[in-house]
């Protein structure tokens, strides 16, 4: 698979945040570093189409097929995609494990299963999602009452439901302690596998470790 990024360039007025900004990514992890305002998060609101570049374009091959433009994919493109804004909203008063079945709703996941046998899928996968960023003590706890680390460690949860094979991270570290960064950037280089994954920090020791 390959993900090509083809001159994109966007501004806030007079304020170019890209210019020309060119790269093709296949499996791995790559990172954007740069100070607040270097323009990460715009790359990657236009990447997840939340954004539109001024101009330019993204294309990608599943390596079966020739590149196609992802804004003509639309949806195909989006249902490979999981996403993990820099300021991820979640509800306060929802559980962690209520608000994931939430998430996994609204991406339609197991669609191809029917009534208990499709409750069952997104169970598995909700269980095996907590198992992994290590929230399955707490499925129950609200989302309010969760400590700055465990909230990183959810997004990254809620991002990967659905299996995604693009994951786009914004500041998955931010905020946290260093024991807490270290456990989410191994955590991410586990799952970089048959993966591209995009993290945008400002943290040089998370691209030390893990680009």
């Amino acid at each position: 698979m390959k993900l090509s990024i083809n001159q994109i360039s966007k501004s806030y007025g007079t304020n170019k945040a890209l210019t020309d900004f060119t790269a093709d990514l296949t499996p791995g992890i790559y990172a954007l570093l740069g100070p607040n305002g270097s323009g990460k998060s715009t790359l990657m609101n236009i990447i997840t189409d939340n954004l539109k570049a001024d101009s330019g374009s993204i294309t990608y091959a599943d390596g079966e097929g020739e590149a196609e433009d992802v804004l003509k994919m639309g949806v195909r493109f989006r249902s490979l995609l999981g996403f993990m804004p820099q300021y991820p909203g979640m509800y306060p008063t929802f559980t962690v494990e209520r608000f994931l079945w939430y998430m996994a709703a609204l991406k339609d996941v197991g669609a191809h299963l029917k009534g208990k046998a499709r409750k069952q899928y997104i169970a598995d996968e909700i269980a095996g999602l907590l198992k992994a960023v290590e929230l399955d003590d707490v499925p129950h706890r609200k989302i309010g009452a969760l400590s700055g680390g465990m909230k990183q460690r959810l997004g990254i949860a809620i991002s990967l439901i659905a299996n995604p094979e693009i994951l786009i991270l914004d500041e998955p570290t931010a905020g946290v302690d260093p024991q807490e960064r270290i456990r989410i950037r191994n955590f991410i280089s586990e799952i970089a596998q048959n993966r591209i994954i995009l993290l945008a920090t400002h943290i040089v020791s998370d691209v030390e470790a893990v680009a």
